[in-house]
């Protein structure tokens, strides 16, 4: 049976389940060490190193390793999971394993991730945005400087990326920090008439498949007239959603989850397409790519046009 993915700030018994898994997650008891990632990096001649302390590792860490690492891979257009028609359903795949490890910790195979409506609190004034529900103690805490109420107050930054060298950092644990609406770039949530332009795009992408292309894909990742949509939703988060460690912070996977949400509306209007197809378009974006995983199996494009083996969203329901 597929789960349903939800709104935080309606279920409060998928919130409480969402926070409740976090934590679990976040147990450095994986029996990985950073060690263990140097090893890995280096027999794999990965574009990717790791310095800093040797300690134990969570599961959650290891999620935030992997974005990382997918982010490290260099592409004739853009990495293995941005700036370019991957975007969406490598971060679909990427969710779903999350989702899968949470249903595991907690006892049930129907959870379903929930998503954060950044563009309704996008249509409040500029200081409500900040002090809405979802950043209260009853939510994911705090959303200026450290995180040190509600449950994930008890969640640890183990990895950090080195914003000069791109190195990945194993670092002393420490609290999640964030600095929402205090970058000067972008003082603002987006709004729904922002989200209305992504979904008005008849193409989901097309040459020459960057950053500078009008599609779907590319107005819902940020880059047209940018940061927009999601990419300034990392920004105005700021704090630990900026550099490529940034699922350190659970409202990454708010965030992406209601991307992805407003993908499967796409998909729900114009049909399961994706470009580029077989054979043509950039390597590694094609509809048949494999993508870079390394938790569960690694799937492509595809492979994932068609979630409702592993979810729905609550607005399918009342289609």
């Amino acid at each position: 049976m597929a789960g349903t993915r939800e709104n935080i700030l309606v279920s409060q018994s998928v919130r409480d389940q969402f926070l409740q898994g976090m934590v679990a997650l976040d147990q450095p008891n994986s029996g990985i060490f950073a060690r263990d990632i140097a090893a890995f990096l280096r027999n794999n001649n990965l574009p990717l190193d790791i310095v800093g302390i040797d300690q134990e590792l969570s599961i959650y860490d290891i999620f935030v390793f992997w974005h990382v690492l997918a982010m490290s891979i260099p592409l004739s257009v853009g990495n293995a999971a941005h700036s370019g028609p991957i975007f969406l359903p490598w971060h679909r795949m990427y969710m779903i394993r999350l989702e899968e490890n949470l249903q595991q910790v907690l006892g049930d195979p129907d959870f379903g991730l929930p998503y954060w409506d950044w563009a309704a609190d996008g249509e409040m004034s500029v200081q409500d945005q900040w002090r809405s529900d979802l950043w209260s103690p009853a939510y994911i805490g705090e959303a200026r400087g450290a995180v040190r109420s509600g449950p994930i107050a008890s969640m640890r930054v183990r990895l950090v990326q080195d914003a000069q060298t791109g190195r990945l950092v194993s670092t002393p644990p420490r609290p999640i920090q964030r600095a929402a609406g205090l970058d000067p770039r972008v003082r603002t949530l987006p709004t729904e008439a922002q989200v209305d332009v992504a979904l008005n795009q008849p193409a989901y992408d097309q040459f020459p498949w960057n950053q500078s292309v009008v599609s779907h894909r590319n107005v819902l990742e940020g880059w047209v007239q940018g940061p927009q949509l999601h990419n300034r939703v990392h920004v105005w988060i700021g704090g630990d959603m900026g550099p490529g460690t940034s699922p350190n912070d659970p409202a990454f996977f708010l965030n992406h989850c209601n991307v992805d949400r407003i993908w499967q509306i796409w998909m729900d209007r114009v049909g399961q397409v994706y470009e580029p197809g077989r054979n043509r378009g950039p390597q590694g974006h094609r509809i048949d790519s494999i993508m870079v995983s390394i938790i569960g199996q690694a799937l492509t494009p595809e492979q994932v046009l068609d979630p409702s083996s592993w979810y729905v969203y609550d607005h399918q329901l009342l289609a």
